[in-house]
């Protein structure tokens, strides 16, 4: 097994709506392994030293200490999903990480078991989220602002927006702060990023600067500036590929 051991699984199709992906990210080392973990709009529920965490949107690049020979299990919602499934304000928990018993006690019961064998503890989620997903309402208007969003990489503008979808802004800013716990600006900047770094990883870093204009960055500073705020790292960082490809996509 490698030292830092990562694997995605997929929900069942019932739950591809609103669970983007099961993940695993392990240790195997006798040393502290710092993993920087960038924003991408989604919530997680992560087990962890036997704890059951709930992880808010992030804002801003953050580096996490992965402690020797540990292992954590995680559950990454889609954008906006956890917030409507439990109800709660998404705002109140942006850039925190807080025990999932204080945000819910119904769904810690349902999520508080144990079980070593990964497809059967998956297959236990699975049946657990199909349930909870057929009691909630969803808000469909944000859906597809988020949809739109993620289709344009980023590059569209709040007024557009609001017009498009006949949302006034003050809404639309109070909808996704609500939701998503981020400004509808923020997570347009943040998907442009995570856009141009997945076209950037996937063909290589060649006339960066360029490729930072077709993805509506002023110039190459732009977007350093914004890379370094999303990454807390360089462009060409390998270590963030590693973690990008395991856990942290829309």
């Amino acid at each position: 097994m490698t030292k830092l051991y990562t694997k995605k699984y997929y929900p069942s199709k019932d739950l591809k709506n609103i669970i983007h992906i099961y993940w695993i990210l392990e240790n195997n080392t006798d040393k502290t392994i710092n993993i920087p973990v960038v924003p991408d709009g989604c919530m997680d529920i992560v087990y962890e030293n036997n704890e059951l965490l709930l992880v808010g949107s992030l804002d801003e690049g953050i580096v996490i200490p992965l402690k020797a020979n540990s292992k954590v299990f995680g559950i990454r919602f889609r954008p906006s999903l956890l917030p409507q499934l439990l109800s709660i304000n998404a705002d109140k928990l942006t850039n925190k990480t807080l025990p999932l018993k204080s945000i819910s006690e119904e769904l810690f019961s349902l999520l508080n078991f144990s079980e070593d064998i990964i497809d059967n503890k998956i297959n236990k989620l699975n049946v657990i989220f199909e349930k909870q997903y057929y009691l909630i309402t969803l808000n469909h208007t944000l859906l597809k602002l988020l949809d739109e969003i993620i289709l344009n990489k980023g590059d569209i503008s709040i007024g557009e927006l609001s017009n498009r979808y006949h949302m006034n802004p003050r809404k639309l800013e109070r909808t996704f702060k609500n939701l998503m716990g981020l400004s509808p600006k923020k997570f347009t900047n943040i998907i442009r990023f995570l856009s141009i770094f997945k076209y950037l990883l996937k063909n290589g870093f060649n006339e960066l600067s360029l490729k930072a204009l077709d993805f509506g960055y002023y110039d190459q500073a732009h977007f350093n500036k914004e890379f370094k705020k999303f990454s807390n790292l360089t462009p060409t960082d390998k270590i963030l590929s590693v973690l990008y490809n395991t856990t942290k996509s829309v």
